[in-house]
């Protein structure tokens, strides 16, 4: 499919939107940018900024609007428009299952039974549980000659070369053609019922392929915990090992990881899904290439497009951003999909709405490398160009967090129920929020904050970019023709 531009805003969904006439550039804006250049916490810092009317572009407020900045997770609403335009929103992405070996009258698979993996970033736990189920309802009860995980989908590159050095953290997960909960785990640790017992550490989810190695004590006050994870020393699983101190009474306490391995991970899940539906795998995990002779089983459908987007904006998933990114590369060049050929389909889309990419610098598709050079005036017009979509626009517009109510601006603008949608960015010394808004008059904008090299504490920073966006509202609870439209948005 090829990226188009979306034609003018069609009347049909100015009504949708509620969008009241074109007025004036706002004074309370143009103060507002003040404030936010003088804020102490923005000192020392490199700013860019754009906002613009949704419905003609027109330009209302700028601050070197075209300057390349690094715009840390800003970067994954270029992955989420340009994922909606190449598929729309009710595309699936499948995973093919073959069988390779006899199936006798019980069932019996006297050899192994093969995923295919094709990228999809929604598998899970739930999903890889549905999986077995399709599988059970084929009428396989038994397979002897183990799984067959084919990944050859996507290129053997897991990590981005610029993430370096990568943590064990969650946000750091591998890509992989087949890959599970979003290549990360569950750890969960309790303190013991009195000072100097062991600590109890429990995985989600509980699978065999990984090790606990647990050396932390319960103490008074407790101190940091040390949660890393390693390959296994035999190749098989993982080991997780908990170091330190756990305070004495204290609750349990969550740790999110990545896990090293994405195949064998997701192929221990979706062992243990297969018993949960009564089919008894033996034999080994290989990987490898689905054999000639092998027979499709089935083909199944992973979660719609415009969820991906969802979960990818409003909780700013890496993992889904890479995915999609490498999947957009095999989609348009062939595959095996890559960072590569990934950043190329993503560069294509921009041209194809009319941005010069000479002074744009595409890294990776979630924003973790510093490497990225976006302008305030690219992410602008993306979100203009994503939400004038007609055939994808509302699931865009529905993906970006809601200031003070879901996401990652949850707990931003403090609890302002304040018609704003947007997608929030950090890095070391940088700050990036881009999105939407309903002015003061019911008028659609479109605005990017870009600050780079702030040397003010960063919630500080976020207070200060999330105060320049409510001012751009002016909100007043009695205009009725106000709440239409953050109903419109909702």
């Amino acid at each position: 499919m090829a990226f188009r531009c979306p034609l003018a805003v069609s009347a049909v969904l100015a009504a949708v939107l509620g969008l009241a006439p074109a007025v004036g550039a706002s004074e309370l804006g143009e103060a507002a940018l003040r404030e936010l250049l003088a804020s102490r916490a923005l000192r020392g810092a490199r700013i860019g900024l754009a906002v613009e009317r949704l419905t003609t572009g027109e330009r209302l407020l700028e601050r070197d609007p075209e300057r390349g900045l690094v715009p840390a997770s800003n970067q994954k609403v270029i992955v989420a428009a340009a994922a909606l335009a190449e598929w729309g929103p009710a595309h699936r992405f499948e995973t093919p299952v073959y069988t390779h070996g006899a199936i006798d009258a019980d069932g019996v698979l006297d050899g192994a039974l093969w995923v295919e993996g094709r990228g999809d970033p929604s598998l899970v736990s739930e999903t890889l549980w549905k999986l077995a189920e399709e599988i059970s309802l084929r009428g396989i009860t038994e397979v002897r000659g183990g799984l067959g995980i084919d990944s050859t989908y996507f290129d053997g590159a897991r990590i981005h070369p610029d993430w370096e050095p990568v943590s064990a953290r969650s946000y750091h997960a591998p890509t992989g053609a087949f890959a599970a909960n979003y290549s990360s785990f569950r750890i969960e640790v309790f303190g013991g019922p009195r000072l100097g017992a062991p600590v109890t550490v429990r995985i989600a989810p509980g699978l065999s392929y990984f090790r606990v190695r647990a050396d932390a004590r319960t103490a008074i006050g407790g101190g940091d915990l040390s949660v890393e994870r390693s390959p296994a020393a035999d190749g098989q699983g993982e080991l997780v090992h908990v170091q330190g101190a756990f305070p004495l009474g204290a609750e349990s306490k969550s740790y999110w990881r990545s896990v090293a391995l994405p195949e064998p991970y997701a192929a221990a899940l979706l062992r243990t899904q297969l018993a949960a539906q009564g089919i008894r795998v033996s034999g080994p995990v290989r990987i490898g290439r689905v054999p000639d002779d092998a027979r499709e089983l089935l083909r199944f459908e992973g979660e719609r497009v415009d969820t991906l987007v969802h979960r990818l904006n409003k909780y700013s998933n890496n993992f889904i951003a890479e995915q999609l990114t490498k999947l957009l590369g095999a989609e348009r060049f062939g595959a095996p999909g890559s960072w590569e050929n990934g950043l190329r389909a993503l560069r294509d889309y921009l041209d194809a709405i009319g941005v010069s990419t000479r002074r744009v610098v595409i890294a990776d598709g979630s924003g973790l490398s510093a490497r990225n050079r976006v302008s305030p005036a690219v992410l602008v017009r993306v979100i203009r160009e994503a939400a004038l979509r007609f055939g994808s626009g509302p699931e865009f517009l529905a993906s970006l967090p809601l200031g003070g109510r879901d996401g990652t601006l949850e707990d931003r603008m403090n609890g302002d129920v304040s018609g704003v949608r947007g997608k929030t960015g950090h890095l070391r010394h940088v700050s990036s929020l881009s999105g939407v808004l309903s002015d003061a008059s019911g008028e659609i904008l479109v605005f990017s904050v870009l600050v780079n090299g702030a040397r003010g504490d960063a919630l500080e920073v976020d207070e200060a970019i999330d105060a320049f966006v409510v001012a751009l509202r002016a909100p007043d609870p009695t205009d009725e023709l106000d709440s239409r439209t953050q109903s419109s948005l909702e």
